[in-house]
């Protein structure tokens, strides 16, 4: 049985489109507890632009974290205050709030995903749900952070998910139609780790709430400023860009569409969460191979040989080694702070990239697709002369 320590509750009609968010946690280390404070802000600014699309309502925040509750609910949000004591399931979870708030149409999304999305794009989506039937639109045809889909009731035919990775993959698999959510930064960026949120820093176009959290942090971007000086320089052309990790050809598509580079792409692994091949220990990379014989110096070394910077999705590597690392040892790589890494692999692999004789990058699945996606996008801007947002 699902415990909720609180719950409002109001039945909406049946041909109405509902806004379900989540967004919760336990953070422990410094580090996650600064990712929690742009979490709680970008999830306020996304809960504003949905609230604002008068095909959008009832909105719905299911959280545990009780300042984000209040703040939420004094804008009109209702709330599901969730437990701390670990027993929150996604896929229970989710089929409880549709079934208690009598919902038939339903776009779902974390309220830290999206960071960049507009209400237009919230608009656009609404429209397509409400028009259409046994339907799934989602931003990610293998690992969705946003899915709109129609009938609900569709889920009780699923086995309940235990995070919104899969959702998508599965609704489809259950024979609803799937509609792709057109390509951009604002679809495709999501904030999962820390240099998310120093990637997010360098964009004008956010929301106010996210914005002032930012500006609270004084995040360190050398590393991102010295990959940007050469991922976009104009004076000596045709730079070697490695990606490396979950790569879409999307992606690539879009850097060799706008940018004078040579790209050395390296994809592995796309969809080890969503088809749960992490979760079985069957995520396995010819790289990790590689960097199991010669070791993180060479590593580099070699790669510095081949590459004037790289943009690495980490956690293909950390899968293939079975190594399971804390959210802090996961994030303090990503900031490249090896001091304060416990796991001693992945801090001796830090280590090597912050001495690489290129400019590293080192992240998650983000870093890799709409991290770069809304770099160049932000970079387009700039060279155009598109004005920031107002901060207010």
């Amino acid at each position: 049985m699902l415990a909720l320590l609180c719950v409002e509750v109001a039945t909406v009609g049946k041909k109405q489109v509902a806004a379900v968010v989540f967004e919760g946690g336990n953070p422990v280390s410094p580090i996650e507890r600064d990712m929690t404070s742009v979490r709680k802000a970008v999830a306020l600014d996304n809960l504003e632009k949905v609230l604002a699309v008068p095909d959008i309502d009832p909105v719905i925040l299911s959280t545990n974290y009780r300042d984000l509750a209040e703040r939420a609910r004094a804008k009109g949000v209702r709330i599901n205050q969730t437990p701390d004591d670990g027993s929150f399931h996604f896929g229970e979870h989710l089929k409880w709030v549709v079934d208690a708030y009598g919902l038939s149409r339903v776009i779902y999304f974390g309220g830290a995903a999206l960071p960049l999305i507009r209400k237009e794009d919230f608009a656009k989506i609404a429209w397509q749900l409400g028009e259409m039937e046994r339907v799934v639109i989602v931003n990610n045809a293998q690992s969705a952070d946003l899915i709109a889909f129609t009938p609900t009731d569709i889920l009780s035919q699923l086995p309940p998910v235990e995070t919104d990775n899969f959702l998508g993959y599965m609704l489809r698999e259950a024979g609803l139609s799937r509609i792709m959510i057109e390509n951009s930064a604002r679809i495709n960026f999501d904030l999962d780790t820390p240099v998310d949120m120093v990637i997010m820093d360098q964009c004008r176009r956010l929301g106010p709430k996210t914005r002032q959290a930012l500006d609270g942090l004084k995040l360190p971007s050398h590393r991102l400023k010295r990959a940007m000086e050469v991922l976009f320089r104009q004076s000596d052309p045709y730079p070697e860009v490695a990606l490396i990790g979950r790569v879409g050809p999307a992606m690539m598509s879009v850097i060799n569409a706008n940018l004078p580079v040579r790209l050395r792409v390296f994809s592995e692994e796309r969809g080890m969460k969503s088809l749960q091949r992490e979760a079985r220990g069957e995520a396995i990379s010819w790289l990790g191979f590689y960097l199991e014989a010669v070791g993180p110096v060479r590593f580099f070394s070699d790669l510095a040989q081949t590459a004037d910077v790289a943009f690495i999705d980490t956690r293909v590597l950390f899968a293939h080694f079975d190594l399971n690392p804390s959210p802090a040892d996961r994030y303090y790589s990503d900031l490249g702070r090896v001091d304060e890494i416990g796991d001693p692999f992945i801090r001796q692999f830090t280590a090597a990239a912050n001495a690489a004789e290129i400019p590293v990058m080192l992240g998650g699945h983000s870093l890799v697709y709409g991290g770069l996606w809304a770099l160049l996008e932000e970079y387009n801007m700039i060279k155009h002369g598109v004005p920031a947002l107002p901060t207010s």
